[in-house]
């Protein structure tokens, strides 16, 4: 794979491609968006053009690159042919892998999934020699985010004196977790989720089997992360998540085990639904077509102001699951606001 197979990431792709063209490679870069969304398939494939060793700037592309600010986009009627990796060298095949010299990956690691700072000491130890085979020594930071304090401070004395022919690409979908002087000497280049119809296309495309209801679903359930829509049985996810929330009314939930934060995440996908058909009482506008009676039979006697409430809530517990918050109170808790702003709906059954 190479940047040109990106989907739907043409934008930040387009930026990518004219910094190699224009010669101008900014030392460190911010990967933002959602996760499952692309961001690290960007970064590795970004890596693998920069040190190619058969990338060759074709003429004219400078040129037009030239013409056009760092964050612009290419016009439909401008189309160079831009810089990119060949996915077959040497240089190609060993970052694909992950065992170029001058490529490093960090990701959290150990039982509090950190970024320690004995990892970055690694780094900036490793990013003090020149490279030995390709044009640039590169860091992969995946969820960069996950940086401790004294990693992330021990991080900000690479930024602020970069290594010559380096480059840092941090990747997060919690920008704003960064340290704002992390955040300021990064150049920030955000990624998108896809069109729905997009989604339904692609993955109708690489499962042949999937009907396009199946398909749409899964594109919505998504919101519209193609790796997150492949990888995940989202289905069987969302319709765990509608039992316990279930459950939790009835007061009949065992604290079943699982992940919590599939389990929020799918929950405020049913929580959208009630709400949206709360106030419009449209089921075209809803995402779980398929179990519209199950649904709206919970509804009977909410309140819209109860279902906001509760959205609003669970998300921000969703938000603060990355301090390693005790699952079991957790789990307790949002089962008393589940029972506190929904509860009263079966208050004639309990």
């Amino acid at each position: 794979m190479a940047l040109k197979d990106i989907i739907g990431q043409e934008r930040a792709v387009n930026i990518l491609q004219g910094c190699i063209a224009k010669e101008r490679i900014p030392h460190a870069l911010l990967f933002a968006g959602d996760e499952g969304i692309g961001k690290k398939l960007t970064a590795v494939n970004f890596v693998k053009a920069l040190n190619c060793n058969k990338t060759v700037k074709k003429p004219g592309s400078e040129e037009v690159m030239e013409l056009l600010p760092l964050t612009s986009s290419l016009p439909d009627s401008i189309t160079p042919s831009l810089p990119d990796s060949c996915d077959a060298c040497s240089s190609c095949t060993k970052t694909e892998k992950r065992n170029h010299p001058d490529v490093f990956f960090i990701e959290p690691e150990g039982d509090g999934e950190q970024i320690t700072v004995a990892a970055i000491r690694e780094l900036e130890e490793a990013l003090r020699y020149k490279p030995f085979e390709g044009n640039y020594k590169a860091a992969v930071i995946d969820q960069a985010d996950r940086m401790n304090a004294a990693a992330a401070n021990a991080f900000l004395d690479t930024l602020e004196a970069p290594p010559p022919q380096s480059i840092l690409i941090l990747i997060s979908a919690r920008p704003e977790m960064l340290l704002p002087t992390i955040r300021s000497r990064c150049q920030r280049i955000n990624f998108n989720p896809l069109p729905l119809h997009v989604m339904c296309a692609l993955i109708q495309e690489r499962s042949h089997k999937v009907s396009r209801e199946h398909a749409m679903l899964l594109g919505e359930l998504s919101g519209g992360r193609l790796g997150y829509a492949m990888q995940e049985d989202l289905i069987e996810q969302r319709d765990h998540a509608f039992t316990t929330l279930k459950d939790m009314i009835n007061r009949t939930d065992e604290e079943e085990g699982g992940d919590m934060k599939e389990l929020l995440d799918s929950l405020q996908v049913w929580l959208r639904d009630m709400a949206v058909f709360k106030a419009t009482g449209r089921s075209d506008l809803l995402i779980n077509r398929d179990r519209e009676d199950e649904m709206t039979a919970l509804l009977r006697g909410a309140a819209l102001e109860g279902i906001l409430k509760l959205a609003r809530e669970l998300y921000n517990i969703r938000k603060n699951m990355y301090f390693s918050l005790n699952e079991k109170l957790t789990r307790n808790y949002i089962n008393l606001l589940i029972r506190k702003r929904l509860g009263r709906i079966h208050a004639g059954k309990q």
